[in-house]
């Protein structure tokens, strides 16, 4: 499935089809407040495994499914929370297993997860909940002195205190539904969590263009260098 049906799919709230394993079903933002928004995160977390973020360096053929199954097998706290997961997001029974050969993950009566299709699940379930990964720069040091500088760079930036985020989905949530947009405190639950993250974007993108028309016919604003079509709401979210 291409980018652009996998977010139309996500817009209407329609189960988002991956090949052998059935359906995955994004919950509503009412669904995630049920089982607290903290687990949800913690249970994305785990699904959205991804071999570039360990520390140690690890063969090009591992694939992030690999990794996956891996933490599954050796570590049952992992194993227990990413079956609930995927139990939630396929709306069936889940089963962890493994043969002589390969190891799979049986979805409901027939479907199946592996390595075949766990990119294509990962990237569905990183669209539907505006999930990006932020790396850190790559550094190879050319000798051991350059790497004592690099291990002394990397240490101190983990001390330096990371800045609060402004935003939060609770707070996105509740400028939705106090927003004179259509939405109000009572359905915007029943969204999911695509639908509300569109939602935010795009009305924050409407006030902005009005901003900036209202400013430019005031003439607080130089339009000389303004493209109106260039922030316009209806453009591609860029988040």
């Amino acid at each position: 499935m291409n980018q652009e049906d996998l977010e139309c799919k996500l817009l209407a709230n329609l189960p988002i089809p991956l090949d052998k394993a059935g359906f995955i079903y994004i919950p509503t933002f009412r669904e995630v407040s049920e089982i607290g928004l903290s687990t949800y995160n913690q249970l994305l977390a785990q699904l959205i495994i991804d071999k570039t973020m360990l520390q140690q360096s690890i063969d090009d053929s591992i694939t992030n499914f690999d990794v996956f199954y891996a933490n599954c097998y050796h570590d049952e706290d992992f194993r227990n929370a990413s079956l609930a997961a995927l139990k939630m997001l396929f709306r069936s029974n889940v089963v962890m297993t493994d043969s002589m050969y390969e190891a799979f993950f049986i979805i409901g009566d027939d479907g199946r997860l592996d390595h075949s299709n766990f990119d294509s699940f990962q990237h569905a379930i990183k669209t539907a909940n505006h999930i990006k990964f932020e790396k850190e720069p790559e550094f190879k040091p050319g000798n051991s002195k350059a790497q004592e500088m690099i291990n002394a760079i990397l240490k101190n930036r983990k001390k330096q205190p990371k800045p609060k985020e402004k935003m939060d989905l609770v707070s996105i949530v509740t400028a939705l539904a106090w927003k004179q947009n259509g939405l109000n405190i009572f359905n915007v639950f029943d969204l999911n969590i695509f639908q509300i993250y569109s939602g935010f974007y795009i009305t924050n993108n409407i006030d902005n263009y009005h901003h900036t028309l209202t400013g430019m016919y005031a003439g607080t604003i130089d339009g000389k260098n303004i493209k109106m079509s260039d922030i316009h709401w209806a453009n591609k979210i860029n988040t």
